[in-house]
């Protein structure tokens, strides 16, 4: 029982954190350009992983980079992505969009392993859809809520679902610290090409003038490097670290209901500094994400109380 208990404590950390990691995204903005951000975190949880998988580097073969080299550009193309849009929107429009990732993985699914997508699935993609309708303020007369963040957001979110599905086909018999250091490596020079792309690639803003996607800006503060380090480690190593041991205590069909909240998190925490503003296409859209999630573990969940 006091597995459990620290367990589910575990995941409401992770939750409240994950939550938080969109406004402590902004907050690194004001000292490195967002593909940048991304490059520098990329290179700490590489060094982070390497010194969780030291013992087990021996280990490490060719089936590693053969699914690790794939699921890692799809997970760096999401992360810039996600992390470039969130400039131009909002932080809960960043963390719903993500939710869009239940609408690949199934199609995913039945292009790798031709596993059909369950009805409810079907369902928690039409309800998904609607979640990011009525969230991005879109009416039928006015589109111009939908931008280029929302846009960048959404592709994030499609392009998860595209690394999870690969991960759960492929990685389940890998080492997982030595497994996301390909994946990570991957998004180093990924990262790295986008940073000039982007700084390179100009948008017209609204008065009129040609303005880059993003421009690349990096401080050498040790106390700014060390705030990326801390957020970096925090939000990223230690949540998935806690949040994989918890799994071993806790059905998996419960964890996937109780993660989406970090979007919910994220909405409150917003809402009260200023960042977004509480209206009714933002607590409508909220819950209707939140519920699809719900909807595409049902069948799991259903199945497990039979049986059990």
């Amino acid at each position: 029982m006091n597995k459990k208990l620290f367990a589910y404590l575990g995941l409401f950390f992770v939750v409240f954190v994950w939550g938080l990691a969109p406004l402590l995204t902004l907050e690194l903005y004001k000292f490195y350009s967002p593909t940048i951000r991304v490059l520098f975190s990329e290179i700490i949880l590489i060094v982070t992983y390497l010194i969780i998988s030291k013992k087990h580097l021996k280990g490490f073969n060719l089936d590693y980079i053969k699914v690790g080299i794939p699921t890692g550009f799809f997970l760096a193309l999401a992360n810039i992505s996600q992390k470039v849009g969130l400039i131009y929107t909002t932080p809960a429009k960043y963390a719903f969009l993500e939710n869009l990732s239940c609408i690949t993985v199934p199609i995913v699914m039945f292009i790798l392993v031709r596993k059909k997508p369950k009805f409810m699935t079907i369902v928690s993609c039409i309800v998904c859809l609607i979640s990011i309708f009525i969230l991005s303020g879109i009416s039928l007369k006015d589109t111009s809520a939908w931008g280029i963040g929302e846009t960048l957001c959404a592709l994030s979110g499609l392009l998860y679902g595209f690394n999870i599905a690969g991960t759960s086909v492929y990685a389940k018999d890998l080492y997982a610290p030595l497994y996301l250091v390909v994946q990570s490596f991957v998004s180093v020079l990924m990262s790295f090409m986008f940073a000039l792309v982007f700084n390179y690639t100009t948008i017209t803003s609204k008065t009129g003038q040609a303005i880059p996607i993003e421009k690349i800006f990096y401080s050498v503060k040790p106390s700014h490097f060390a705030l990326l380090i801390i957020i970096t480690v925090v939000c990223s190593a230690l949540c998935w670290i806690i949040r994989t041991n918890a799994m071993k205590h806790i059905d998996a069909s419960i964890v996937v209901i109780i993660m989406p909240f970090s979007s919910v998190v994220t909405s409150v925490i917003s809402v009260i500094w200023g960042n977004d503003i509480l209206n009714l296409n933002l607590v409508l859209g909220g819950i209707l994400g939140v519920l699809a999630i719900f909807l595409s573990s049902y069948d799991d969940i259903f199945k497990r109380k039979l049986s059990s």
